[in-house]
């Protein structure tokens, strides 16, 4: 509701700017999942803890889902706003990057050698958990002329109702992103255990 009636259209986008509010939201929450993935590898390396490598697995499969919701919402809202589904702007080849990292980290996750998978997992974690901040401030650090990403929020460019609503959306994602994110932990804990 808040975001199909109560939020207003952006004057140029129109109806696609929607997108706006679950992009933003899911990008959060995948930067949470890899401070995470972090986290747990640096952990992992030092303790060589079960519940680590649990949590670890946890979040770089979690992060990942909400990257790919990220880059497909993305390039939704880029097919609208530039006539093309990707450009090669620094934000975007970095954030593909960083999902490259974590498809291969799910992958490994998946069909690696299982005696030595918590080493190689925290190693390639702590890589793709590195490339975040380089992503996020590509924005700060390169001309504006290369950037097509805009500093809406950070200008204060948004209606009221835009702001309440990607608060209450950015929220909402969250509080859904750590649901999921310890439910999956749990899982994997319980399959880890019992093997």
């Amino acid at each position: 509701y808040l975001i199909f009636v109560y939020a207003p259209s952006e004057k140029v986008m129109g109806a696609v700017q929607k997108i706006f509010y679950w992009h933003v939201s899911s990008a959060i929450s995948c930067y949470f999942s890899f401070a995470i993935v972090f986290g747990s590898s640096i952990y992992f390396l030092a303790n060589k803890g079960k519940k680590a490598l649990s949590l670890l697995e946890a979040a770089g499969e979690v992060g990942f889902i909400f990257c790919s919701v990220v880059l497909i919402s993305g390039m939704i809202w880029g097919k609208a706003a530039w006539g093309a589904w990707f450009n090669w702007e620094p934000r975007l080849v970095t954030f593909l990057l960083l999902w490259l990292v974590f498809l291969a980290f799910n992958t490994l996750r998946k069909f690696g050698n299982t005696e030595n998978i918590g080493n190689h997992l925290s190693v390639l974690g702590i890589i793709g958990a590195i490339t975040v901040p380089i992503m996020v401030f590509s924005i700060k650090l390169l001309p504006q002329i290369s950037q097509l990403h805009p500093e809406v929020i950070e200008k204060g460019g948004l209606a009221p109702e835009m702001s309440k609503t990607l608060i209450f959306t950015l929220v909402t994602v969250l509080f859904f992103h750590f649901l999921v994110l310890y439910l999956r932990y749990r899982t994997i804990y319980l399959e880890n255990k019992l093997r």
